[in-house]
């Protein structure tokens, strides 16, 4: 087996697509494949420094599926799929170790801008509408749900200067989102 040590060519990056896209089919009901390309556009947002975009790529593809890929233990299902692509050892380890601790404990700069990444996926007016969405499958009334709507996480809970001014921002304008919206349901009601 030929070990790449060369950046992700377009085949390989095709290969991994193919395998996780599957993975984000029905989630929970809200995640698909498509908040990749949601997750891109914040990170584009968030690049400050240079990173390894090979591996920022690969994380990428792969966190929203980690607790489908079974486990991340050096010969699981991930391991040996990376190294079909031909992906040294040493790649597949940072992958798997980052996969295992970027939401709780980043420790690279690759797992600092995913973690921020889905964090701002997380906060503003669109991911307050997806709970909304949520909490009305579960039939939750539109009072009880609109008092318990989370606008996103608070600045402090970014890794990166730019994520938590950014995600102060989104936050904010979902509390006024919110706020108005409250307020007009409020008015409906009475």
């Amino acid at each position: 087996m030929r070990v790449r040590e060369a950046p992700l060519d377009p085949e390989t990056r095709k290969r991994l697509e193919q395998f996780v896209r599957p993975l984000y089919a029905g989630l929970d009901g809200v995640q698909t494949f498509d908040r990749i390309e949601r997750l891109r556009s914040h990170l584009d947002a968030l690049r400050s420094d240079a990173v390894d975009e090979d591996l920022l790529e690969i994380l990428l593809l792969l966190h929203g599926a980690v607790d489908r890929l079974g486990s991340l233990a050096a010969g699981g299902r991930l391991d040996l799929f990376l190294r079909s692509l031909g992906l040294s050892a040493e790649l597949i380890r940072t992958v798997r170790v980052g996969l295992g601790r970027f939401q709780e404990d980043p420790r690279r700069s690759e797992e600092d801008l995913l973690h921020d990444a889905v964090l701002l996926d997380s906060a503003g007016v669109i991911a307050s509408v997806e709970r909304l969405m949520a909490a009305g499958k579960k039939r939750t009334p539109v009072t009880k749900a609109l008092g318990q709507l989370d606008p996103g996480p608070v600045a402090e809970r970014y890794r990166t200067r730019r994520g938590a001014v950014l995600g102060a921002a989104r936050r904010r304008e979902a509390e006024e989102w919110i706020a108005d919206l409250r307020r007009r349901a409020a008015g409906a009601v009475s």
